[in-house]
Formats: C-alpha cells, structure tokens, sequence
C-alpha cells in the first residue's frame, strides 16, 4: 500500500496518462482543429469580422465541453479491462494520488490544450480571412466573463462524467447522462416543494399580483440554492465518489 503524498509520483502518473492516450488525443485535437476553424470562419463572417474575447469564449465553449466529456469517458479503460486492470494497480502511487493526476489530466491540461488549440486555430482563421475576405487583421484574445464562465461551469460538470467512466464499464455515457438528469429533476422537485411548504398560505398560486411577485422572488432565491447545490453534488462530491469507487476497485 503507498502511502504519503509524492508529487512526482502524480507527474509520472500524468505522464503515462498521456502517452497511453497519446493516438486518441492527437486524433481528437486535429478533430477539434478541423470543427473550429470552421466555426470561426462562419463567426468572421458575421457583422464585424473580427474575433472578440466574447466571440472566442462562445465558439469555443460548446466544443471545449463536448470534447472534454469525450476525453473524460477515454480514461479509466484499464480499470474496467478484467485482462489488464491489475498491471494497472500494481502501479506504484496511491488512490487518491491516482485519481488526482487523472483529474489533472482530464480538466486541467485538457483546458490549457484547448484555450491553446482555440488561440491557434482562431489567429489561423484570422489569418485566412484576411487574405480572402474583408476581415483585417487582428490578435484574438481569450479574456472574458464569457471565458472563466466557461472553464468555471465545467470545473463543477466534469467531475460527474470523471466519476460516470470510473463507475460504468459498459454504456458510461448514457448511464452518467441518465443520472444527472434524475438528480436534476430531483433537486428541481425538491425546490418546489420546499416553495410550496413555505408559501402555501400566502395563496401564491392564486395569480393576484401579490401572490405573483411572491412567487418570482421566491423562485429566484430558490433558484439560486438550487444551483449551488447542484455544483456541490455533482462536484467536488463526486471526485470524492471516485476516490471511494477505486478504493473499491484495487479491493
């Protein structure tokens, strides 16, 4: 059993991570090189052909998401592989070290990879449109609300699909997508009823104007607790859910 803390034995693990991936990484950056050059030739082609902070952050968003759940469910195959799985936890590093240098690989270098990869592919894009159109030349720039709103929703969303490829050896997608939408609904149900408990003798189902603004307030701040509640669950909670679930798995 290992124990202690070793930053190096995260950084070899890391390592290793990438370079066993290695063939589907390069295959999934030149995917997304492909797609995104694409995408910011059709953003050059609107209104004032240029790429703003804001425009980089919203084309880039849906895609550094999409690929980054792909990523997400590509790791964790040795653990689900019966025939390989032990080579792998005979490794020499701990659980909790072993989950964290996947969690380094999967949220942070994927992120830096991307904004690097978008930087790239959209100043290309820049590049072509002013030799071919009216667009002029400019340097593209990543800083914006739009930009940390981004990495910040999927630094809480990724741990769910992390624990998702940890958890499920067979349908991992449709499985994680199927239980975050039930504890969607599930929170969504437990915010209304909690509503419904507090305001049910103000008649805030009535439809008098009273009863209505009560409703939109109510609905606000519930909203509010709602979300964060939900980041907590599917958060930091689930990376601990992972760490229990491959104690589990080295049993």
């Amino acid at each position: 059993m290992i124990s202690g803390f070793s930053l190096k034995r995260i950084v070899n693990s890391v390592y290793r991570d990438v370079v066993v991936q290695s063939g589907s990484i390069i295959t999934g950056l030149f995917i997304a090189a492909g797609i995104l050059f694409i995408a910011f030739l059709l953003n050059l082609g609107i209104e004032d052909h240029i790429i703003s902070a804001q425009d980089y952050a919203e084309t880039l968003g849906f895609f550094y998401i999409l690929f980054g759940i792909l990523f997400t469910f590509s790791t964790f195959k040795e653990v689900h592989d019966q025939k390989k799985n032990h080579l792998y936890f005979i490794l020499p590093i701990s659980s909790y070290e072993r989950i964290l240098s996947v969690w380094i690989t999967t949220y942070l270098l994927y992120t830096l990879a991307f904004t690097i990869l978008g930087i790239l592919v959209g100043q290309l894009a820049i590049i072509f449109g002013s030799l071919f159109s009216e667009v002029s030349f400019h340097f593209i720039s990543i800083f914006s609300e739009e930009y940390k709103s981004m990495i910040t929703f999927y630094f809480f969303l990724q741990p769910v699909f992390f624990y998702g490829a940890l958890r499920f050896s067979k349908n991992k997608m449709g499985k994680t997508i199927l239980s975050v939408l039930l504890i969607f609904l599930g929170i969504l149900f437990y915010n209304f009823l909690i509503y419904a408990v507090l305001n049910h003798d103000y008649e805030v189902f009535s439809g008098e104007q009273l009863a209505s603004e009560a409703f939109g307030l109510a609905k606000n701040d519930f909203s509010i607790a709602g979300r964060w509640l939900f980041m907590i669950i599917i958060g930091p909670v689930m990376l601990l859910a992972g760490y229990f679930r491959m104690i589990e798995k080295e049993v």
